[in-house]
């Protein structure tokens, strides 16, 4: 069995290249039609990470059915392929969470999800795993003392991966679930359960055994150096453990190939292939803007994300594709974004390739 690829399970320049078509209505200035669409339905989580990118958001917010509906809708009228229900919170724990992913499939979206994988079996039950075209897991278990209850999805199509996000120093960490400086009150806990070296290595063990392809990350909220000194202390641990375990990891693997550390420039176009729906209601620029500091651990409506309304997602994406500009000390999709400079660039010559 050959290690599993990263680049065929998470976001960069390889998958965004097989939507070309998605690419040329950008580069030829018509309304853009999104690749996916991710979708916060709950700020509710059952847990309380030391690394939470969204430590900041008001607990009690969900996005109402009749707007997860109409935004559906008219994500499915401007040509979106999937949808994804993410964080915010833990999405399984939107009262209406089986209604909204079956009204999903109803409209012929692939969908996915990201979960903290510990309502498996009750939030997402056997019979509602098949709608899942691919589920990634949260790899929080093996901290939280709970286990995944994957057989639910045994005799079905859907494709399991999951996510590590390597814990920060506590100690030098700003992260609110740590320091309790939160910027809105209400059912909130600092963190207690934290990450240690057998934990890590179990959680590998499992993944290895189970066949999961899962990416080890990095807590991206920090100075881009620090970053840099996560990435290699994140590729000893795995090299310690393959030494340890006498055995190469073919499924667990550094999720690294999207770090550009210092940025080209200023440019995002990922409002236009992956636009990020919250709870606030708000489409937001890109599923990854709260990794920004400047977003405060948290989304608003008045931070320069916000992109419109959900009422307005089928007029605003009506008109031509535009070029926005965002500062972020650290982007996720730089990469993307420079791939898309790199095809508005006007050349001259072209049949000389």
């Amino acid at each position: 069995m050959p290690k599993v690829q990263g680049r065929s399970f998470t976001s960069n320049t390889t998958k965004l290249l097989k939507h070309l078509d998605k690419l040329t209505k950008i580069q030829n200035e018509e309304p853009p039609s999104p690749v996916m669409a991710h979708i916060s339905l709950t700020n509710s989580c059952n847990l309380t990470c030391s690394f939470c990118c969204f430590a900041n958001r008001k607990m009690a917010d969900s996005l109402p059915l009749e707007a997860v509906k109409s935004a559906l809708e008219q994500f499915r009228n401007i040509g979106v392929l999937g949808v994804e229900f993410t964080g915010g919170g833990e999405p399984t724990l939107h009262p209406d969470f089986e209604e909204i992913i079956r009204y999903s499939k109803e409209l012929g979206f692939e969908v996915g999800i990201c979960t903290n994988g510990s309502t498996l079996g009750k939030k997402i039950t056997k019979e509602l795993a098949p709608l899942f075209s691919w589920v990634r897991l949260g790899m929080y278990g093996f901290y939280e003392n709970y286990t995944y209850n994957i057989d639910i999805f045994e005799g079905t199509n859907t494709s399991i991966s999951a996510a590590y996000v390597w814990d920060e120093k506590v100690e030098t960490s700003n992260n609110p679930n740590i320091t309790g400086d939160w910027m809105s009150e209400g059912g909130r806990k600092l963190s207690r359960n934290f990450q240690n070296k057998d934990k890590f290595y179990n959680m590998i063990d499992w993944v290895e055994k189970n066949k999961i392809p899962t990416r080890i990350a990095f807590n991206a909220i920090k100075d881009v150096s620090i970053v840099q000194e996560d990435i290699k202390i994140v590729r000893e641990e795995i090299n310690d453990y393959e030494l340890d375990r006498n055995k190469e990891c073919e499924y667990a693997f550094l999720s690294d190939f999207n770090y550009k550390g210092e940025r080209k420039n200023d440019h995002c176009y990922m409002h236009m292939v992956k636009p990020f729906l919250f709870t606030d209601g708000y489409i937001y620029a890109c599923p990854s803007a709260e990794l920004s500091k400047e977003n405060n651990y948290n989304y608003s409506s008045e931070s320069q994300f916000a992109v419109c309304h959900w009422s307005e997602i089928e007029d605003h994406y009506s008109k031509p594709s535009y070029k926005r500009s965002h500062n972020c000390h650290y982007c996720k999709y730089a990469m993307q974004n420079e791939l898309i400079d790199d095809i508005l660039t006007p050349t001259q010559h072209n049949s000389f390739a």
